[in-house]
């Protein structure tokens, strides 16, 4: 690769940090973002090999070696994830540069770097999916070397990787299902020429050996992953196709991550940057999807060209066989953290398309056009957090509260909603005395709430997950005759009242 060309591949990459940073530190930390590295607030020797029957705790390892460096944070807690994505592009511009061309390789890398879900979703790793997009890139790229060299150490690297892809969450299952089915129907020659005694031990032992904490969990709790996590689905097949769509289209976090309902105080453009993202959003009327879904359908016509009928089949495939067991899988497939699994393929299948056009001119304003309108959607996800703030799941409003509660020094703070504990332990770096009530044990609860010097924390009735928490409280407070002190109300950024701060009191005679 040419200076020129490699100058070219570090603008897009810093075209992509620059945009994913612009979600760091504005939006709150969400309760199942923080929850993988709350692991890393303990010592090597309490952390687990699993944080849930289908979480591993890589990332959580991780994140210990980083949290003794620097104080967790937002922007401790996403610039690596931000990174990683800049990483998954290079490592696909590389495996359509090796196997596709090189216009393919521009054409892929710009897509998915200007990407809204991927530009997003790699800032806010609530999925989490950040280490998914390396592993699988990294191993797609070493098996092509092993391919094209017969390099045994690139045959146990790649299927290391995708180890340690089902130990950092077990539906990488789906993506390895989704690449066997296009391989199979794509390269049969090839896979049969690879298909040996020898390669397929070295390929078994080396994914066990990646995979070996999910490996020894369930040796330990006899097939818990699959016997958790294996009914079959009685959701709505329509809701998870209309996720795809809106997943695909950039369209799924309206709502979900920014906020919908109006705020007292609709934030205003301060700075230039946000003076241009305003213009922006009024003059493209704030658009909320992309051109996706309309280019990958075009794409499929590339089908019909012998010089890419075999990259789009295979990119084709690959999201078909990624997306099934996401549509037969309950609780799957319905979340943009799961769709967002089938990418980059997508990208694949168009870039392939694209590069084949004799006009290069006609693929360059494309790309060109698909870009603008990506960064378009992206834009309109900024000025939304700008001026209406993020949704209750990553409210602003946690920096505030986790600086007042430090001031009160109180022995015990108890957490009456879900979607605050994990958050606060993690901005606390685990050192606050945070505590989940036993709502299953009514003694237990007369006992917390007569406790004078316990503080409580839970969303207002606005924004509450369970208020029936706080009423169970409420209920035990009154049956000992404990009425509730207001301490604070905490709001966001926009002026919600998002979180209440409060203590029990005996009432006075």
């Amino acid at each position: 690769m040419t200076l020129r060309a490699r100058g070219a591949l570090a603008a897009i990459l810093v075209l992509f940090i620059i945009t994913a940073m612009l979600f760091v530190s504005r939006p709150g930390i969400e309760a199942d973002e923080a929850l993988v590295a709350n692991g890393a607030l303990y010592s090597w020797h309490s952390i687990p090999l699993m944080l849930m029957s289908y979480l591993g705790a890589l990332k959580s390892w991780f994140y210990i070696a980083l949290f003794a460096v620097v104080r967790p944070g937002a922007v401790s807690l996403r610039l690596p994830t931000v990174l990683l994505g800049a990483a998954a592009i290079w490592m696909f511009f590389l495996l359509l540069d090796r196997t596709v061309g090189r216009r393919a390789a521009w054409i892929g890398a710009l897509l998915l770097a200007t990407d809204s879900m991927f530009v997003i979703l790699e800032a806010i790793d609530y999925g989490p999916n950040a280490l998914h997009f390396v592993l699988k890139l990294g191993a797609m790229l070493l098996l092509v070397r092993f391919h094209r060299e017969g390099s045994t150490f690139a045959l146990a690297a790649a299927f290391f990787l995708l180890g340690l892809g089902m130990w950092d969450k077990a539906i990488f299952a789906w993506v390895l299902l989704g690449l066997t089915m296009a391989t199979v129907i794509v390269f049969p020659r090839d896979l049969w020429r690879h298909f040996t005694i020898r390669n397929l031990a070295v390929a078994a032992v080396s994914i066990i050996v990646g995979a070996l904490p999910l490996v020894i969990y369930n040796t330990a709790r006899p097939f818990d992953t699959f016997k958790a996590n294996r009914n079959m689905t009685n959701d709505p097949f329509a809701h998870k196709v209309v996720l795809l769509e809106r997943t695909t289209n950039g369209a799924a976090l309206f709502g979900f991550f920014t906020s919908l309902q109006p705020s007292p105080h609709t934030g205003e453009a301060a700075t230039w940057f946000q003076k241009a993202s305003q213009a922006v959003s009024e003059t493209t009327h704030h658009p909320t999807s992309n051109f996706t879904i309309e280019a990958f359908c075009i794409a499929c016509f590339g089908l019909f060209a012998r010089a890419s009928r075999k990259p789009v089949l295979f990119g084709i495939l690959a999201c078909a066989g990624t997306w099934t067991p996401m549509l037969l899988t309950a609780g799957a497939g319905g979340a943009a953290h799961h769709v967002i699994l089938l990418w980059p393929f997508q990208f694949l299948t168009i870039a392939a398309a694209l590069a084949v056009i004799p006009w290069k001119r006609i693929s360059a304003v494309a790309t060109l056009f698909l870009c603008a309108s990506n960064l378009a959607v992206t834009n309109e996800y900024y000025w939304e957090m700008v001026r209406n703030g993020p949704d209750i799941r990553w409210t602003d409003a946690v920096y505030p509260l986790e600086r007042r509660l430090e001031t009160l020094h109180s022995p015990n703070i108890y957490i009456v909603d879900w979607g605050i504990f994990e958050t606060l332990n993690l901005l606390s770096d685990n050192t606050m005395p945070f505590n989940a009530p036993d709502w299953s044990n009514s003694q237990s609860l007369r006992k917390v709430v007569s406790d004078p010097r316990a503080a409580f924390v839970a969303h207002t009735a606005v924004y509450a997950y369970f208020p029936q928490q706080r009423a169970m409280l409420e209920d035990a407070a009154a049956s000992e005759g404990y009425e509730e002190v207001p301490i604070e109300i905490i709001y966001d950024r926009n002026g919600r009242a998002t979180f209440d701060v409060f203590r029990f009191r005996k009432i006075p005679l």
